[in-house]
This record gives C-alpha cells, sequence and structure tokens, in this order.
C-alpha cells in the first residue's frame, strides 16, 4: 500500500478567502472557512487519488486522478521518449535497462458537487457530477495520450472516520513598521477514514484516507 498523501492544509487556507470588510482606510479584515475529503486506492497495476471539498469563498470542488497499465523495459532500439515530455536520452544498445508507462491514465474535475461532513467527522459524504478524461499512455514509442475521451459521470463518495480527532491550528505575523502590519490566524481537525468512490469506470475501496474542516482569518493595515 502506498503511503497516505496528506495535503497541505495551506491549500485550503489559500483558497478560502472571504470578501474584505472595509474597517476604515487600507484595513482589511478577512475570514473563511472550508472542509475536504481525501483518499487513494491502489492495486496491481492501478493506483489513484481523489480530493473533495467545500470552501466559503469558492464553492464545491473535486479532483480524481487514477493510472492503469504498467511499467515495462522498453525494447532495444525503440525511440527515446521526446525530451519535452520531461523523459531523459538513453542508449538503445542491448540491456540499455529503460523503462516506459503502458497503459491508460483517467482525470478529471467537477465543481457541481455536494459535500457533506459531519461536526465531529464521524461521515462524510460527496455527491454530485464529474467530467473524466481517459487517455492511453506508451512511454516506450513516444505516446503520452492526446487521445483523451471525455464523459460525464456521477460521482458517489462515501467515508466513515475512525480513530481520534486530531486538532491543528497556527498563526502568521507579519510588520513593516509604519507602514504594513498583517496577521493571521487558523484552526481546524481532522480524521483517518475508510470508504469507497464511485466514478464512470472508477468504483473502489479507499485503502486509505481522511477528513478535514478548517476555518481561518485575517486581519491586515
Amino acid at each position: 500500500m502506498r503511503k497516505l498523501m496528506v495535503l497541505p492544509m495551506a491549500g485550503l487556507l489559500a483558497l478560502g478567502v472571504v470578501g474584505p470588510v472595509a474597517a476604515g482606510p487600507n484595513v482589511s479584515n478577512t475570514s473563511g472557512s472550508g472542509s475536504s475529503i481525501y483518499g487513494e486506492w491502489s492495486s496491481e497495476g492501478t493506483f489513484g487519488y481523489m480530493s473533495v471539498g467545500f470552501d466559503s469563498a469558492y464553492g464545491a470542488f473535486a479532483d480524481i486522478y487514477q493510472e492503469s497499465g504498467t511499467w515495462v523495459e522498453c525494447e532495444p532500439g525503440d525511440e527515446s521518449p521526446a525530451k519535452e515530455k520531461g523523459s531523459v536520452a538513453f542508449d538503445t544498445g542491448p540491456g540499455d535497462g529503460t523503462y516506459g508507462f503502458v497503459g491508460t491514465r483517467t482525470w478529471g474535475y467537477g465543481y457541481d458537487i455536494d459535500v457533506e461532513i459531519s461536526r465531529r467527522l464521524e461521515t462524510g459524504t460527496a455527491s454530485g457530477t464529474i467530467e473524466l478524461y481517459t487517455e492511453t499512455v506508451d512511454e516506450c514509442n513516444d505516446i503520452y495520450g492526446g487521445d483523451a475521451v471525455g464523459e460525464v459521470a456521477a460521482l458517489e463518495i462515501d467515508v466513515v472516520g475512525v480513530g481520534s480527532v486530531a486538532s491543528f491550528r497556527g498563526s502568521n505575523f507579519y510588520k513593516l513598521p509604519s507602514e504594513f502590519n498583517a496577521h493571521s490566524s487558523y484552526r481546524g481537525k481532522e480524521r483517518q477514514a475508510t470508504g469507497s468512490i464511485v466514478a464512470g469506470p472508477i468504483d473502489t475501496t479507499l485503502d486509505a484516507a481522511y477528513m478535514s474542516q478548517v476555518t481561518w482569518s485575517e486581519h491586515s493595515n
């Protein structure tokens, strides 16, 4: 099982900014809140992850990725993958030991999502529609997709909290004497979870997941 990728809370904090409330010349007070569900899954030849959530300023969002296939040793004499694709040129002689991914990659984004997380993170759900794209990849033969086929699919995510609820908080301060003064703070909680996801061709149990909720405020003058 791959290690759970914990998304930094800074990602939510950067999004969740409510429009400034004027308290006087050059004074700004902002605040916001957000909640999210993140999960990963894997099996032989398949790995995927998803992130859904709600931001008080920008609304709901969903991000899904899955790749299914295998890494194979490229045959001697195969054309080197294009450098602009991020690959490294290799010797095409026997036993060059260069590997490339062969399979499919599916990804998608959605904004028409209903996200519900209980107050103590006992349960979490997300439902709505998401636009998915699937493309064929063969890195040994310089095929990096470009043939993506799109579909609009129903999204259903259900998770149940496990273990204890963890709390976090933090603050930042920045000041230029007689010029600028700003401070911000955030606090929230998160909990590990188990559950499942269904989205078009993706229908699987999550190997690892977590739910989180956060609030924040900022002041500057």
